[in-house]
């Protein structure tokens, strides 16, 4: 964007304030575009709507993570793990941005139904390269699935909790919790990655869809992987959905000795 005379080098974050300040319906286009130093018919050409600006850095964002996942050609685990930050560090590097979007939000329930669209796009970035990445076999589909689902639930427990302590960095932790994730899910419904083999980095790339070692069913599996489903408060913690999905793994038909 070349930006005109009195235009915020930041537009999006300057829009998301100004609406956080004076109020969503008390804030029209044609103040956001005077902020943005443009004029109310290049602000819609290049931003959109009032609604569309307070998510307008997602884009790119979701074009960095398809480039990411593209491009590389380390095993699904590793990389689930390296996406999950890319977006976090989306965040937390745009600090003002993101918690004068949580303000926003917070006054404008409607555009809670935009975010979890917005959510819902990272999700099935993930999903669609999953299906790809992962061995394949009957039961990749449920693991790409479940995996980014899962993935995109830690982060945005994640995000939430920086929100309530935004002084605090919880980048490592964030890692350390999607790879136990990611270990969590292989074992359960992989049937041979995670544990079984060893080490991180291994647990998708040495996962068996079919069962164990060869494709035989593991040992105390009714016909191979379980599919669970486990129904968490919008509020849940990271460490409550990682209990509930190993409690919903142990607790599924077949998947006991």
């Amino acid at each position: 964007m070349t930006a005109g005379p009195g235009a915020s080098p930041d537009v999006v974050t300057g829009s998301i304030r100004l609406l956080a300040e004076r109020g969503w319906e008390a804030t029209t286009v044609d103040q956001l575009a005077q902020a943005a130093g443009v004029s109310r018919a290049t602000f819609f050409r290049r931003y959109g709507s009032k609604e569309d600006i307070v998510f307008a850095d997602h884009a790119a964002t979701l074009r960095r993570l398809e480039e990411l996942l593209a491009r590389t050609d380390q095993d699904p685990a590793t990389v689930l793990r390296t996406g999950v930050l890319l977006v976090f560090r989306h965040h937390l590097d745009h600090r003002e941005r993101t918690l004068a979007r949580h303000a926003l939000l917070r006054q404008v329930p409607q555009l809670r139904d935009r975010e979890l669209i917005t959510s819902h796009r990272y999700e099935r970035v993930f999903r669609a390269w999953l299906r790809t990445a992962l061995p394949p076999g009957p039961h990749r589909e449920t693991l790409a699935t479940a995996l980014s689902a899962a993935a995109v639930a830690v982060h945005n427990a994640a995000l939430r909790a920086w929100l309530r302590a935004p002084g605090t960095d919880p980048t490592e932790e964030l890692d350390a919790r999607t790879a136990r994730l990611a270990r969590t899910l292989i074992a359960g419904l992989g049937n041979g990655g995670g544990g079984a083999h060893g080490g991180e980095g291994r647990a998708a790339a040495d996962l068996r869809p079919h069962g164990g070692p060869g494709g035989a069913a593991a040992p105390g599996a009714a016909g191979g992987p379980a599919v669970v489903v486990t129904v968490l408060d919008p509020g849940a913690g990271t460490e409550e959905v990682l209990a509930a999905v190993r409690a919903a793994l142990e607790t599924a038909p077949g998947t006991r000795g």
